[in-house]
């Protein structure tokens, strides 16, 4: 007799539900997250089931656990996963038994269990991405007081060099002045927890020929050039640049309607922040490299929708992940040429 196992974890417990292969309960038991207690709850099934664990935001320890102690584990993706169940009456106890029923029917929507030696440094890219959207954030506040009194021309470069003492030049009530201050000190807070977190990255980071390569890619340096790295894994995970790129969500949607198709933003299914390092990496090529920059203007030149530029930009990016994909599955420099012509 084969078993199942789904466990619907949560953040202080977890409910399991064990079934043969007729669905048929044998376990269905709420347990403290405790690994210790999920393996005791498990121990009297031989051979030990395969597992089945949701993609929550608490996964590592409990998939890390059960495959150390010899478990065949897969991760379900929590998004897919609500797709196929789309369950209207819904309890943890539900939720366990669907996932092994599921697993069952070998019809799990899986999530890539990203290696756990590389993690730390992906969760500190990630780490350091919140921040520069912080301090992005304190400019905006700081540049709309600045508006907001008729003051114009700082661009944000402008911005970073502004001191207490200049913005008091400009501003004459004690209270706009004070929240002035506090936005240049975030600024400042912010801008010295990016360069601690990209000094500890960079100093972490083994000898890796992708990550050299990546960087022959125009407007993609070292950091940008880990995100993609650390962001896409395994890179023969993807079976082509089509769904690699698929997944780095940079390719355009389409909306058709009475015959007209229109193109639009695409999906937010995929991962957001290889979407957000290939959209960074499109603006800096277009803004320094010539030939990405007339690239970019003859496909402005053939749109006419209100959104042509963001969808040009998104046509970039989509460039510069499949030249991603091809330097990392190939291991050989980019060649911008047989990417944007001449």
């Amino acid at each position: 007799m084969k078993f199942y196992c789904g466990i619907d974890l949560h953040a202080t417990n977890s409910f399991l539900c064990v079934i043969d292969d007729k669905d048929n309960i044998f376990l269905k038991e709420k347990v403290k997250n405790d690994l210790g207690a999920i393996l005791y709850a498990l121990e009297s099934f031989s051979p030990r089931p395969p597992v089945v664990v949701e993609a929550t935001i608490n996964w590592y320890w409990l998939v890390d656990g059960l495959q150390e102690a010899g478990f065949d584990v897969k991760l379900a993706h929590t998004m897919a996963l609500y797709m196929i169940t789309g369950a209207k009456i819904k309890t943890d106890r539900r939720d366990a038994f669907s996932l092994a029923k599921l697993l069952r029917l070998n019809a799990i929507p899986e999530a890539y269990i990203y290696p756990k030696d590389k993690r730390p440094i992906r969760d500190l890219l990630r780490k350091r991405k919140k921040v520069v959207n912080l301090r992005a954030n304190a400019y905006g506040a700081l540049r709309r007081v600045l508006l907001q009194h008729g003051i114009y021309g700082y661009s944000q470069a402008a911005i970073k060099s502004l001191t207490e003492e200049q913005l008091d030049q400009h501003l004459e009530h004690c209270a706009t002045q004070a929240g002035c201050h506090l936005e240049v000190q975030r600024i400042r807070f912010y801008s010295y927890q990016i360069k601690t977190l990209e000094n500890i990255i960079l100093s972490s980071v083994d000898d890796d020929r992708g990550f050299e390569l990546l960087q022959t890619i125009p407007g993609v340096g070292k950091i940008l050039a880990l995100t993609i790295l650390y962001e896409s894994g395994d890179i023969d995970r993807f079976q082509s640049a089509k769904q690699f790129c698929s997944y780095a969500r940079v390719v355009p949607g389409i909306a058709q309607s009475g015959g007209i198709s229109k193109r639009g933003r695409g999906s937010k299914q995929g991962n957001p922040h290889l979407k957000w390092a290939f959209c960074q990496a499109a603006a800096l090529s277009v803004r320094y490299n010539t030939r990405i920059r007339k690239f970019k203007q003859r496909h402005l030149a053939r749109r006419r929708s209100k959104a042509k530029k963001l969808v040009t930009l998104c046509i970039v990016a989509h460039k510069l992940a499949t030249a991603a994909y091809n330097v990392l599955k190939d291991r050989v420099p980019f060649k911008q040429e047989l990417m944007f012509g001449s």
